[in-house]
């Protein structure tokens, strides 16, 4: 007979012993639903084996749900630096930030590729940047731009220009479709030829919302 899980409970007799039989119906049923059990669940599904980087192993499959349910497992990343600079005229378009190693626990999956964000899975990702420019008093009121580039292609940017000298905050965000092995950069730039500006409190984060169900054929 075939197995009613996981469309249905199974109900089984319970069986005295010395008084009732036990014909190999009766056992075979069992193996038919253990069988059923084994192949909705399928093979080790304590455990995700998609990643290319790290395997996550949970102590049961109501462990591997719940952390789920609370985010764990997705990509994510945060990067910091105190203090980096630009010099206009330098040959340079762009400057990509170098970053130094992040603490562990700001890059659970290991997606630091030395100098920046290298994306281990294809899907939607949400990436943000900030900074803060330094006062240059040759320069007040000089356009100072930052930039989030995925896999060396612009996808936001913003240029300010301040009113006054002083020290000019810069947010960006951005969310898209990233393709596994990308890179994802924050670079800066001013157009001040021959002047060399500061940048302060240097931030990029990274994370993937949701994994594609498709190959690795999206744009970036």
């Amino acid at each position: 007979m075939a197995a009613v899980y996981p469309y249905q409970y199974k109900s089984f007799v319970a069986h005295r012993d010395l008084l009732d039989d036990v014909a190999a119906a009766h056992v075979n049923n069992l193996q038919d639903e253990v069988a059923a059990i084994q192949q909705t669940l399928g093979i080790a599904p304590h455990q995700d084996k998609n990643l290319k980087m790290v395997v996550n192993t949970w102590s049961s499959v109501a462990d591997r749900l719940d952390k789920i349910q609370r985010g764990k497992g997705m990509p994510v990343i945060y990067l910091s630096k105190p203090s980096d600079s630009y010099k206009s005229g330098s040959g340079i378009p762009m400057k990509a930030i170098s970053w130094p190693a992040p603490n562990p626990r700001n890059d659970p999956e290991g997606i630091f590729n030395g100098h920046s964000i290298t994306a281990n899975r294809t899907g939607w990702w949400v990436v943000f940047a900030r900074c803060k420019w330094g006062p240059q008093t040759p320069a007040a009121g000089t356009d100072r731009e930052i930039a989030i580039y995925v896999n060396d292609q612009e996808v936001m940017s913003q240029d300010m220009t301040p009113i006054g000298d002083g020290y000019t905050h810069m947010h960006i965000g951005w969310q898209g479709w990233v393709t596994r092995g990308r890179t994802i950069d924050l670079k800066i730039y001013h157009p001040v030829a021959g002047k060399t500006f500061s940048a302060t409190e240097l931030h990029l984060s990274a994370s993937m919302l949701r994994e594609a169900d498709f190959p690795d054929s999206v744009p970036f």
